[in-house]
């Protein structure tokens, strides 16, 4: 327990110092049209996760041959997507980084092994899963909390899982994990923000969950897993789609997201849709829970929520649109 309240003052002491340079290197998000917020916040907040992982590494050296490909898979990462907090990168860099980071993770996961064609195809469509999650990921950071209150849940429900149903990972590692997200969030989850994630919090985080969720997913064989995804897959998939119906730029910045449309055009308040998130992720995440600790494979589940979800999203993003049309009439 004192190894841990260690890590918490530490990762808190740290993310002070940075937000006062990030403050004096006017490192902030200043609002465009797009923009769900109104006045200049820091960015970058989510920075925290480097430090963490440095501590773990010092603080627990017996694991660092379980956990050095992943380590360093971050830590590339997140320097690659802090520069580009601060001086935006091309496209082409930012890919290219995220493929090396995850070759690093998959082959410390040992997924190249494949022996056949079947195999290799799961390999590749692994990546294109991965490198859209994280662009999802990415362009779901837009109003305070949302990455906060995600992340927070889905690192919790891994240590639950790890804790108490089928060990997987390093409890030590999903905790440090745990105090870097509550240390960001201290921060975050405010009516006015003292910072936001930024690319590096937000590529960063969605890179560690695709991480667990693919290490889960190897040991337990539950397809269940991947519900742990579901309301950033649910709103970033379908707006995504909806976007190549409109034949829109989809690498663009955009309104189109449904907590967007809550938050830009109906007001609604920003921390009120974060929860919204945050609950119904973590009816999707007990679900998950129930199935892996029955040992339940049959992807049939998951598919059938997915459709229910979808269906209920698509009814409620319309009645959206409808009202927004009625306060643009207005």
């Amino acid at each position: 327990m004192l190894v841990y309240l260690v890590v918490f003052f530490t990762l808190l002491i740290v993310e002070i110092i940075y937000l006062k340079l990030a403050k004096f290197f006017n490192i902030s998000d200043t609002p465009n049209h797009r923009s769900a917020h109104v006045t200049p916040t820091l960015r970058g907040g989510g920075i925290i996760l480097v430090p963490a992982i440095l501590l773990f590494l010092l603080l627990f050296p017996n694991e660092l041959n379980d956990y050095i490909g992943f380590c360093l898979a971050v830590l590339i990462l997140a320097i690659i997507s802090f520069i580009d907090d601060i001086i935006t990168l091309s496209s082409k860099i930012r890919i290219i980084i995220h493929v090396i980071s995850l070759t690093i993770v998959f082959y410390s996961l040992n997924l190249f092994q494949a022996s056949s064609l079947f195999e290799m195809t799961l390999i590749f469509l692994a990546y294109i899963f991965s490198l859209g999650y994280l662009n999802i990921y990415n362009f779901m950071d837009g109003i305070n909390g949302i990455t906060f209150l995600n992340a927070l849940i889905t690192f919790v429900t891994y240590y639950l899982i790890n804790e108490y149903i089928i060990e997987f990972s390093s409890s030590d590692l999903l905790m440090v994990l745990i105090f870097a997200i509550v240390v960001f969030g201290i921060f975050n989850f405010r009516k006015k923000p003292k910072c936001f994630a930024g690319d590096v919090g937000s590529i960063t985080i969605g890179f560690t969950i695709i991480y667990f969720i693919i290490k889960l997913f190897s040991i337990t064989g539950s397809y269940a897993v991947f519900l742990m995804l579901g309301v950033y897959l649910l709103d970033g998939g379908w707006t995504i789609i909806e976007r190549l119906v409109r034949k829109e730029n989809i690498l663009e910045a955009h309104r189109r997201h449904l907590y967007q449309l809550f938050a830009n055009e109906i007001k609604v308040p920003h921390l009120k849709i974060s929860l919204m998130y945050f609950l119904v992720q973590m009816f999707l995440n007990l679900i998950v829970l129930y199935l892996i600790k029955i040992g339940e494979k049959n992807y049939l589940i998951v598919v059938l929520i997915f459709m229910v979800l979808s269906i209920g999203y698509f009814f409620m993003k319309r009645n959206t649109y409808r009202k927004v049309n009625q306060i643009n009439e207005k």
